[in-house]
């Protein structure tokens, strides 16, 4: 975790989801952000994927949304993975990258690879490779606890 003072505002993106539906960043705006860049040829992916649809159905009513970013893949592969995976949160289809250029300066090039904003819009955390379930919950717990104190926003 990046501590309050020391966190840097996250860039604007935007793109296309995999249902074809326009998605801006500005839509995550309020709320605790789970930025997941993944790919359905990814190994680890396989096994964080499910688990991350666990954190979010445990999560999403208390104020934290998860993006997938899918990069480096084919939008029908990448729509078999999500479907077979049980994944119901949305994902930008991103072959070329762009979104994770976006985030320069974050370590997002590295498949998979998990940004956490605050509720502020500001990175908490970076996670390169696989993310424990049990950390990410950690984390998104201990953004939501400074969200009701009212301190970091």
């Amino acid at each position: 975790m990046v501590p309050a003072s020391q966190r840097a505002a996250a860039p604007a993106f935007a793109g296309e989801l995999l249902d074809g539906t326009a998605f801006d960043s500005t839509e995550l705006a309020g709320d605790v952000a789970v930025i997941n860049f993944w790919g359905s040829w990814c190994p680890p992916c396989r096994v964080e994927s499910p688990e991350f649809q666990q954190v979010y159905s445990q999560l999403q009513d208390q104020g934290v949304q998860f993006l997938g970013v899918d990069v480096k893949d084919q939008r029908q592969l990448a729509q078999a993975f999500t479907d077979s995976s049980g994944v119901q949160y949305p994902s930008l289809f991103d072959p070329a990258g762009e979104v994770a250029v976006a985030f320069r300066g974050f370590p997002a090039n590295a498949v998979p690879s998990t940004i956490v904003l605050d509720a502020g819009g500001r990175v908490a955390a970076v996670y390169t490779g696989a993310v424990a379930q049990q950390d990410l919950t950690s984390a998104l717990t201990a953004l939501l606890g400074e969200q009701a104190d009212g301190g970091t926003s």
